[in-house]
């Protein structure tokens, strides 16, 4: 069997809950491992249905070195200053749609990914 896919996930909402986090516990191939939400009903309900560790600020959940994957499902308006800091962290990112909120931030955000590897 491959090596499971350990994700972080960045917000709590909706998409973060409902749509990334069930998809991903769902299949097997992933491991929800840390979440990390400012409201606190949303980061310890998301680490009690993952046996996840939670986080009030997705700052420490970058400092991780043992994920493999993070899901950015935080407010529209932070999609791309979350994302750059978690490529900056050196991860691997899943945006949630929109991806950033000018042509200028998805141009910095794709040569970012591209340096970062």
């Amino acid at each position: 069997m491959a090596q499971t896919i350990r994700v972080g996930i960045i917000g709590q909402g909706r998409s973060g809950a409902n749509i990334h986090g069930w998809h991903l516990a769902t299949d097997p191939r992933y491991r929800v491992v840390a979440v990390a939400d400012e409201i606190a009903s949303r980061r310890e309900n998301g680490a009690k249905k993952h046996g996840a560790e939670a986080h009030a600020d997705y700052q420490y959940l970058l400092r991780r070195t043992d994920l493999d994957l993070v899901v950015n499902a935080t407010f529209s308006h932070r999609h791309a200053p979350v994302t750059r800091d978690a490529l900056l962290a050196g991860h691997n990112v899943l945006c949630e749609k929109p991806f950033a909120r000018t042509v200028a931030e998805v141009d910095e955000l794709i040569a970012l990914s591209r340096r970062s590897g």
